[in-house]
């Protein structure tokens, strides 16, 4: 019976990668590890460890929020597959975007950098306008939309396989506050063309950033 298990795999699996044994893809998605000795096994899958950011109590986030001129470094805070890129690809199928914090003093700026994996970032995703947004769901269960105010078109560098989407967007008092308070487990981008989930790299961004810029 296992003889026959591990044909069908053969058959019906794609291969993932070569590392120490043998990785390959089973149709429901898990990954099955082929030994040397002809023994297999399913791999485990860990969840990653979240990590142990400060969180500011409620009485102290509900003060006024006063800000100081700040510019703050970029990070990557998104990272993950997008869905539609992997119809056609398995390595060119990648969506990142890094964050940057800036305040003038007076309000609270968010330049985001999506850099796409792909040299025709365009004809999948389209432009970054008015209606597109970002929306984020939080560890204590709230969600919170960051909606752009202008209209980026993307740059395509069709020589080095990718394209790039600069822009931001301005973060009210309400979202300051919200954004302080949990880390963020889930992201959604909703671009002129297409919505995709992506996952998050760095979840503790804004409970770690936010306070540089805070009086």
């Amino acid at each position: 019976m296992k003889h026959i298990l591990l044909v069908a795999i053969l058959l019906f699996c794609s291969l993932y990668q070569a590392d120490a044994q043998m990785r390959l893809k089973a149709p429901d998605g898990r990954i099955v590890l082929l030994f040397d000795n002809g023994t297999w096994k399913y791999e485990e899958v860990k969840k990653a460890e979240i990590p142990k950011a400060e969180i500011k109590a409620d009485a102290e986030i509900a003060k006024p929020i006063l800000l100081k001129s700040a510019e703050l470094e970029s990070q990557t805070v998104i990272k993950g597959v997008s869905e539609k890129l992997s119809k056609f690809s398995d390595t060119k199928n990648v969506v990142k975007c890094d964050f940057q914090l800036l305040s003038d003093g007076e309000k609270v700026l968010l330049k985001t950098n999506w850099k796409i994996m792909d040299e025709e970032g365009f004809r999948f995703f389209g432009f970054i306008t008015k209606k597109s947004k970002i929306d984020f769901e939080l560890s204590n269960g709230e969600s919170i939309s960051l909606q752009y105010a202008a209209d980026f078109e993307p740059k395509e560098y069709p020589n080095y396989g990718f394209t790039i989407f600069k822009s931001e967007l301005v973060l009210n008092q309400d979202q300051i506050r919200a954004l302080q308070k949990a880390y963020i487990t889930k992201s959604t981008m909703q671009w002129s063309r297409r919505t995709e989930e992506y996952a998050i790299y760095n979840p503790d961004y804004f409970i770690r950033e936010l306070p540089k810029i805070l009086e």
